[in-house]
């Protein structure tokens, strides 16, 4: 209760939002409900009443759609936010971590290639406000996938004003896990992109590798002078 209190939702009592939690017209508190979890079960349309703006950029996202094609596991307020316990006035560096590890949840490969890219490193790693997290590009809310050029290239402008479309073509999710084959034109991109890891780290290995063996030449080299010596 002590945690709950402190949270942004303490001010609010129990019962405004526990008593419209209802499956098959049983009601909470009722034995039958309180052994499942309620994220499915309550009416997040409520949520509406504090938060309009929240709740209609929402509605027109990637997200109320799964939930209305009752896709499984359809992502609801309930899943993103911990109603009862998550603490008021954190700052951005903390928002956007615990932001990374619940998108990451639902979308692990794309938390993962991000945490590889400039901006998951410089926000996440070397926590430098002023990068990106995932919502500043996909919208907290509205989440969009971007795959839209004219989308994308809205999204970059919030941080690179001067953008032009070719902006756009820069790849911030490069990993072909989870790609459909109608994504032609990134799965190429990744391919180049993978080719290119690769043979900077043939060519990286191949250099150190030349100046170790060099190096021990050398080294025995000298070894064999001074036993001459000797």
């Amino acid at each position: 209760m002590e945690r709950f209190l402190s949270s942004p939702h303490g001010r609010l009592s129990c019962s405004g939002c526990h008593s419209y939690i209802e499956e098959k017209g049983v009601k909470h508190p009722d034995p039958k409900l309180l052994g499942k979890a309620s994220t499915l079960l309550y009416d997040y349309k409520r949520c509406e009443k504090c938060h309009p703006e929240e709740h209609q950029r929402y509605l027109k996202g990637a997200h109320a759609k799964a939930l209305s094609e009752k896709k499984k596991d359809a992502p609801t307020c309930g899943h993103c936010h911990v109603t009862h316990y998550a603490a008021a006035g954190q700052s951005r560096l903390e928002l956007g971590k615990w932001m990374t590890g619940m998108c990451g949840t639902c979308h692990p490969v794309q938390k993962r290639s991000y945490l590889e890219n400039y901006h998951g490193k410089t926000a996440v790693h070397l926590r430098y406000e002023a990068s990106a997290y995932c919502t500043d590009c996909h919208g907290a809310h509205t989440c969009l996938s971007l795959k839209k050029r004219e989308e994308a290239l809205e999204a970059c402008r919030k941080c690179h004003a001067d953008a032009g479309i070719r902006f756009t073509e820069f790849v911030i999710h490069a990993s072909r896990e989870g790609l459909k084959k109608e994504d032609i034109e990134k799965v190429e991109k990744v391919r180049i992109i993978r080719w290119i890891e690769i043979s900077f780290g043939i060519f990286v290995f191949g250099v150190l590798a030349f100046f170790y063996s060099h190096t021990l030449i050398w080294t025995l080299r000298k070894i064999h002078e001074r036993l001459k010596k000797g």
